[in-house]
């Protein structure tokens, strides 16, 4: 996986998970668990225009929790996009996406290798509406960079049949952002 052994981490549904307790303020738990697009959130209400970095995208094998999430056979065949999103040319977080290929119409899949837009908004644009589900925030505690980051996955749907698990971590860029667009713009 992109980020490493991210799925050992204790994810925990978004219903339950107290952003109090984890010491995570209005802004940041808003962030973490807007139900509909975060690219189009973040833009509407903290100015912050992203911009797309593919990694890396290619057909791979579903793990056993990647399939459970996404109602298909452990193994099934998915397209695994790897990405980081900018804003002003810095990293305010990184993606994986794992869309299931029977579902993956040819065109969103050339769109997808084009490389130049967020999944979510490529899938919002084509007049699908999105539904979240299985959403779960952890701050992560493993080795390496994404050490004490918080993440959050979640599986998209339309109401066409294309679904997508979404990992996103997010950069201490991010949050910094967040808190200085606040300062700005008091609500």
């Amino acid at each position: 996986m992109f980020f490493g052994d991210i799925e050992s981490q204790p994810w925990q549904s978004v219903r339950v998970w107290k952003p109090a307790d984890a010491g995570v303020g209005r802004d940041a738990a808003a962030v973490l668990t807007v139900a509909g697009s975060l690219t189009r959130f973040l833009e509407r209400h903290f100015a912050i225009r992203l911009d797309v970095r593919v990694h890396d995208q290619f057909v791979d094998s579903m793990s056993a929790e990647e399939a459970q999430l996404l109602v298909c056979a452990p193994g099934a065949s998915a397209l695994r996009r790897q990405v980081s999103l900018l804003h002003r040319g810095s990293v305010m977080f990184d993606a994986e996406s794992v869309l299931p290929l029977e579902d993956l119409p040819a065109d969103l899949m050339l769109e997808l290798q084009e490389g130049a837009r967020p999944l979510g908004n490529l899938l919002l644009d084509r007049g699908l509406s999105l539904s979240r589900s299985d959403l779960a925030v952890v701050k992560l505690d493993m080795e390496g960079a994404n050490n004490g980051r918080w993440a959050r996955r979640s599986v998209l749907r339309s109401p066409s049949g294309t679904r997508a698990l979404v990992v996103e971590v997010f950069h201490p860029a991010l949050w910094q952002r967040i808190e200085n667009a606040a300062r700005r713009y008091p609500q």
